[in-house]
């Protein structure tokens, strides 16, 4: 039993369901599924005006397959008339090194500390390859009292179905992923 997927702005396996979702394929002459992604539709006065990437899979050693599929994608919304194409945002992820107060602080050790278990980092350096242009993503709070449950209610959003189990099992890879073991 492995750690579940993350939910809210990042996709998973049930969403693919939804009509209103895209999904892309990459199959091989034996009809092989080698990649897939999907998109949400972005709406703007009832009209759908672009298509956010929401998941991303890949079959083990198939490099190249999810770039083919996200500019496949892009080319397509493009013709579409799709104003934009989204890549979606990198949680706890960052260009470049921020003047750091205490609560950027918190989200670096958060952002360092879940990278070997959900690459948020990883996944701002595979969507740098694209060349996109960078919107900042902001949370507003009334106080920074409110900070730790705002916290604490976003981890739930992100990963609602964790359990003891898994919520062990994540804290040990985040404690390998810190000292390289």
């Amino acid at each position: 039993m492995g750690l579940p997927e993350m939910g809210f702005t990042l996709g998973g396996v049930d969403k693919l369901a939804d009509d209103a979702v895209r999904c892309l394929l990459a199959v091989d002459a034996d009809r092989t599924v080698l990649g897939v992604t999907s998109r949400l539709p972005v709406h703007d006065g009832g009209e759908v005006v672009d298509w956010t990437l929401d998941f991303m899979r890949r079959r083990a050693g198939t490099h190249g397959i999810t770039e083919f599929l996200i500019a496949s994608a892009a080319s397509a919304f493009r013709d579409e008339g799709a104003r934009f194409a989204s890549l979606s945002g990198a949680p706890l992820a960052q260009l470049a090194p921020q003047q750091a107060d205490g609560l950027q602080r918190v989200l670096d050790v958060a952002g360092q500390a879940l990278e070997p278990v959900y690459g948020f980092r990883s996944l701002l350096a595979f969507k740098a390859e694209f060349q996109p242009t960078y919107e900042p993503l902001f949370l507003a709070y009334p106080d920074p009292v409110a900070l730790p449950a705002i916290g604490v209610a976003i981890g739930r959003a992100y990963l609602p179905g964790l359990t003891a189990r898994q919520s062990a099992r994540l804290v040990t890879r985040m404690r390998k992923g810190r000292t390289g073991t």
